[in-house]
C-alpha cells in the first residue's frame, strides 16, 4: 500500500514538474531580449558594492572589469570583511574604488549594511568578488533601469568552467538554477535572484534592510527579494547577454558541498508561498524516482516504473536547458548531462544533510 501511494505521489509531482518546466520555457521564448544601448553620460548614479573575504585570487580581475565599464556615472565601494590575505592591498591600487575595512569577519550581511552606509548612487548594483563582466553591463543595467524604473532588477549570471568533468558538471547544473530563475522571473513571479548580480534602488534597500533575517548567515539576496515581493515591488528580469557576469565555480568537493549547504541551510527562513512550492516541487521530483526505483528490492515493478519517471523527468530537464544554453554559452553534451542527472538525487540529499546538521557561514 505505501509503494502504491508513493508511485501516485511520484507520477503528480512530475506532472506538475513538467508543467512548471513548460511555464518557465515558454515564458523565456517569448521574452524579448534587451537591445540598444543606453548613455553612458546618464545622470543616474550607480552605487556598486562588493562584499569579500580572502578574495586575493579574484578581486583584481573583478576590479579590472569594473574600471573599465563604458558606463562613467559610478562608484565603487569594497567591503573586506576581515580577509586573512591580501585581498584589500589589492583593492587599494585601484585609486578610484572606496575600500571599507572590517577588522573581523562579521558576515556577509552586516558587511553588506556597512557598504550601504557609503552609497551615494541612485541605484544600487551588486555583485560578488569572484565575479567578472564585459565593458556595457553598468550600461545595460542603467537603460533597463532607466526604461522601466522597478524596485529590483534581477540579472543573468552564469559559471565558468574549464576542461575538468567536476566543473562543467558544476556549469550545468547551475545553468539549470539560472535558467529557472530567469524563467520565472520573465512570466512575473520571482522565485529566486543571486547577489553576484542584482540590483535595486536605495529606497527599495531602505524599505527591505531589515527583513534579511540574520539569524541565517547566507541569503541576503534572496530575503531582500521576498521582502520586496512582500511590499508589492516590481521585480524584472533583463534578458541581455551584455548584462551578465560570470562567476568561478568551486574548485574542491569541500566548498561544492559548504555552498550548497548554504543555500539549503536559509529555506526554513522562506515565507513566500511560491519559492516554498517550487523548492518543494523540485526537490520531490528530483528525489521520490530513484526512490520509487529503490522499492525494487521488494517488487521488481516498482524499480521499472521508478527508473522510467527518472527518465522522463531528466529528459524534460534536457530539453528545458537547451532552450538557454546559447543565452548562457554553456556547452550542454549528453556525457555531461548523463552523469549529473545520476548524480543529482544523491548530492541534494547530502547537501540537504549538511544544511541541516552542519554551521554554515558565507565564506
Amino acid at each position: 500500500m505505501v509503494a502504491e501511494i508513493l508511485f501516485f505521489l511520484c507520477l503528480l509531482t512530475i506532472a506538475l514538474y513538467g508543467v512548471f518546466l513548460l511555464r518557465l520555457g515558454r515564458g523565456w521564448l517569448l521574452s524579448p531580449i534587451v537591445e540598444g544601448d543606453a548613455n553612458p553620460y546618464s545622470s543616474i548614479k550607480v552605487s556598486v558594492v562588493v562584499c569579500a573575504r580572502d578574495e586575493s585570487a579574484h578581486i583584481r580581475h573583478l576590479l579590472t572589469c569594473l574600471a573599465t565599464q563604458s558606463y562613467m556615472h559610478k562608484e565603487i565601494i569594497v567591503v573586506d570583511d576581515g580577509s586573512r590575505d591580501n585581498t584589500a592591498d589589492i583593492v587599494l591600487t585601484f585609486p578610484d574604488v572606496v575600500l571599507v575595512l572590517l577588522s573581523e569577519g562579521v558576515g556577509k550581511k552586516q558587511a553588506l549594511r556597512k557598504g550601504m552606509e557609503r552609497v551615494t548612487g541612485e541605484l544600487i548594483v551588486c555583485t560578488d568578488a569572484d565575479c567578472t563582466m564585459g565593458v556595457a553591463w553598468l550600461e545595460t543595467l542603467v537603460q533597463c533601469y532607466d526604461r522601466q524604473r522597478p524596485d529590483m532588477i534581477i540579472a543573468p549570471v552564469r559559471m565558468s568552467y574549464n576542461e575538468t568533468l567536476f566543473q562543467r558538471m558544476q556549469a550545468v547544473e547551475f545553468m539549470s538554477l539560472t535558467a529557472s530563475t530567469a524563467g520565472a522571473a520573465v512570466i512575473g513571479h520571482p522565485i529566486m535572484c543571486n547577489g553576484a548580480n542584482l540590483s535595486f534602488t536605495k529606497k527599495t534597500w531602505s524599505n527591505s534592510s531589515d527583513n534579511l533575517m540574520d539569524k541565517y548567515e547566507s541569503g541576503d539576496d534572496m530575503f531582500l527579494m521576498e521582502s520586496v515581493k512582500r511590499q508589492g515591488g516590481e521585480i524584472v528580469y533583463i534578458k541581455s547577454e551584455k548584462a551578465l557576469v560570470t562567476t568561478a565555480p568551486s574548485t574542491t568537493l569541500h566548498d561544492f558541498f559548504q555552498q550548497r549547504s548554504r543555500w539549503v541551510s536559509k529555506f526554513g527562513g522562506y515565507t513566500d508561498r511560491e519559492i516554498q512550492f517550487v523548492a518543494t516541487l523540485v526537490a520531490l521530483a528530483t528525489i521520490f524516482p530513484p526512490l520509487l526505483a529503490l522499492l525494487g528490492f521488494f517488487n521488481s515493478h516498482f524499480f521499472l516504473l521508478g527508473l522510467i519517471l527518472w527518465i522522463i523527468k531528466s529528459l524534460m530537464d534536457w530539453l528545458f536547458l537547451r532552450l538557454f544554453r546559447s543565452f548562457f554559452s554553456i556547452h550542454l553534451s549528453l556525457p555531461i548531462f548523463l552523469p549529473l542527472a545520476i548524480l543529482y538525487p544523491f548530492y541534494l540529499l547530502l547537501s540537504v544533510a549538511m544544511g541541516k546538521m552542519g554551521k554554515v557561514g558565507w565564506k
